[in-house]
């Protein structure tokens, strides 16, 4: 019998985790946000972020990004400001419609964790919690071993 490789593993629980967060954001807001359209709010810092950053963090093109960005603010959930650092450059923000999603999508987060808890206990669940914070450092040190 073979096992399942510990990214396919991953990669699976966020597919049924997205499905079931984009099942009840589509229920509550509409049709206009996509999975997609997560990775701008996954990475976007609290008092604003540059689409440059958003892209980095996400692993895709500026302009990728940017297309998701400017879907979102013709939909009224961001909107571009002036950066205070730099005034050429813009702040991709929340607008309070963009807050009121974030917080509804923070919800539904909050009761899919419930229910995974529910099924595999509070202390599997922070055991997989924990595990899985220490997975970008292990896979790290294996960049820098390469680099030697």
């Amino acid at each position: 019998m073979s096992r399942s490789s510990l990214l396919k593993l991953l990669v699976q629980a966020t597919d049924a985790y997205e499905r079931e967060l984009g099942n009840a954001l589509r229920a509550a807001l509409g049709t206009d946000l996509r999975p997609a359209h997560y990775a701008v709010f996954r990475h976007l810092a609290p008092n604003g972020s540059r689409v440059t950053a958003l892209a980095e963090a996400a692993g895709m093109t500026q302009q990728s990004m940017g297309e998701l960005v400017t879907h979102l603010e013709r939909c009224g959930y961001v909107e571009r400001t002036p950066d205070p650092a730099d005034k050429r450059a813009r702040l991709i923000v929340p607008t309070a419609t963009g807050r009121d999603a974030l917080a509804l999508a923070a919800r539904e987060i909050g009761r899919i964790e419930t229910a995974v808890a529910g099924e595999l206990g509070a202390n599997s669940v922070d055991a997989v919690r924990a595990a899985l914070a220490r997975i970008p450092d292990v896979v790290a040190k294996l960049s820098d071993a390469d680099d030697r």
